[in-house]
């Protein structure tokens, strides 16, 4: 541990490609680490950050980049990426005298993997942005670990817990994310029409309790929203500073105050700003009506997209969706009246799944028909009812974490369906879904600029090696 206030601080998001598959060029920027960049450096902390996947860096260019000297090495981590994160702490000990953290979801609901091995001296729980300050703090001598809310570490043989921090009430006092911190500028998303586009987010927390998701134990069911001023303040930030054509949000739970979202159109139009608008991450069916997407579209809007998850009522009723085929149906309606692209979410797998249910799900995708279909298996994070229940069931059939990602084969059963036939229900869901008359030569008319045409080419691997 420094016996001097640590001002080096190099900050890591371990390689994604078991999440999301290889992208090129690389998807979303990681805004978690890039709000924590934000804070360190506000008070005055040097920070680097490594994306490892964008900047291309292998084991050897890690251990080189140590050679700055860093006081702090942080890695942000999800379920998936948590051994590979735990492979970069092993060569920062070895390697370094740095101190070792993590934080992110996985590190919030198991603090002690991260902690198990001895390659990580600490764990941020939860929201991150004032604990890094104050753990900085504490290494320096300033205050003492014990009174950093969220930190969890090893004393004498046993895990120390501090007390959970509370949540960030007023999000429009965090520093917009240091995106100029990144070496790689080039990040996109696999569809967007315009190049560069970026996301971002407003609001933070879900009220729904949906029992897939792992969100709300991070940010809990209490959504917090960025004020209407501060948000169009960051999105003028990336169009005077980046050139920003398109911004993606990737709120969990944009639509939930109606009144915020009219008041976000409001000064998006009065200064006059002119950007493409991408909803990537899934508005709730229950949440939108004519009124509300005429509202998105008259800000910019062109593509949203809607959690659908599944066609059978009696599977969203298990899952706690809390929605209805019949408000899934008119969504899709209504925003294809009103002149969007759309997208459907569904997920296979899902507890009370049975051989019919799928079938129902995939009917219900033709007939609902959005202009992209993304059919994933269920991935039962720890921490959420869904991974619980198919535990207490005997339904998991494995813990390694490296296997979580959306794209990895099944981590679990169900009493109708096995791992293997859950596989053979995606490749057929996509084949019903994509390989009708019609639907290819209509995906390829959305192939309205160089950029998505470039984009799509990558993406259409996958989409083919899901089929077959």
């Amino acid at each position: 541990m420094p016996g001097m206030m640590p001002t080096k601080i190099l900050l890591v998001s371990p390689s994604k490609f078991e999440v999301y598959g290889k992208m090129a060029p690389p998807d979303y920027l990681p805004l978690g680490i890039a709000y924590l960049g934000a804070v360190l450096e506000n008070a005055g902390h040097a920070v680097d950050i490594i994306d490892i996947d964008a900047d291309g860096i292998n084991d050897a260019m890690f251990v080189d980049s140590l050679g700055k000297g860093y006081d702090i090495v942080g890695f942000s981590i999800t379920t998936p990426t948590f051994q590979n994160a735990q492979k970069l702490a092993e060569l920062v000990k070895r390697n370094s005298k740095s101190t070792t953290v993590m934080g992110g979801i996985h590190a919030t609901i198991l603090p002690g993997d991260c902690l198990r091995g001895g390659h990580v001296d600490y764990v941020v729980r939860g929201e991150g942005e004032r604990t890094i300050l104050e753990f900085v703090d504490a290494l320096a001598g300033k205050m003492k670990l014990e009174d950093v809310r969220g930190l969890s570490y090893m004393r004498d043989g046993a895990r120390v817990d501090t007390p959970n921090r509370e949540l960030i009430e007023n999000l429009d006092e965090i520093p917009f994310p240091a995106r100029h911190l990144f070496r790689q500028q080039k990040y996109t998303y696999p569809d967007a029409l315009l190049s560069p586009s970026m996301p971002i987010l407003s609001s933070r927390g879900c009220p729904h309790g949906c029992t897939y998701c792992a969100t709300k134990i991070l940010f809990s069911r209490r959504a917090r929203l960025r004020s209407a001023k501060n948000l169009v303040d960051e999105i003028e930030q990336l169009i005077l500073r980046y050139g920003l054509r398109e911004v993606h949000f990737w709120d969990d739970n944009y639509t939930c105050n109606r009144k915020r979202v009219f008041e976000i159109r409001d000064e998006i139009k009065r200064r006059g700003i002119k950007i493409n608008i991408v909803f990537a991450s899934g508005l709730r069916v229950d949440q939108v009506d004519r009124e509300i997407l005429e509202c998105l579209k008259d800000m910019g809007t062109y593509s949203m997209a809607f959690g659908v998850e599944s066609g059978n009522q009696a599977v969203l009723d298990h899952v706690k969706k809390g929605t209805t085929l019949r408000q899934i149906e008119e969504a899709f309606s209504l925003a294809k009246e009103v002149g969007f692209e759309t997208w459907g979410f569904f997920i296979l797998g899902l507890p009370g799944d049975t051989p019919q249910s799928i079938r129902d799900t995939i009917e219900f995708a033709k007939k609902i028909d959005p202009d992209v279909a993304k059919f994933h298996i269920l991935k039962p994070y720890p921490g959420t009812e869904a991974y619980e229940e198919l535990r207490e069931n005997g339904f998991l059939l494995s813990t390694d974490y490296a296997k979580y990602g959306i794209h990895t084969p099944p981590v679990h059963r169900l009493s109708e369906v096995t791992a293997d036939e859950l596989m053979s229900w995606q490749k057929r869901a996509y084949r019903k879904f994509y390989l009708r008359p019609g639907k290819i030569f209509k995906h390829l008319m959305r192939m309205k600029s160089w950029n998505r045409i470039k984009l799509n080419l990558t993406a259409c691997k996958s989409v083919i090696k899901s089929m077959v």
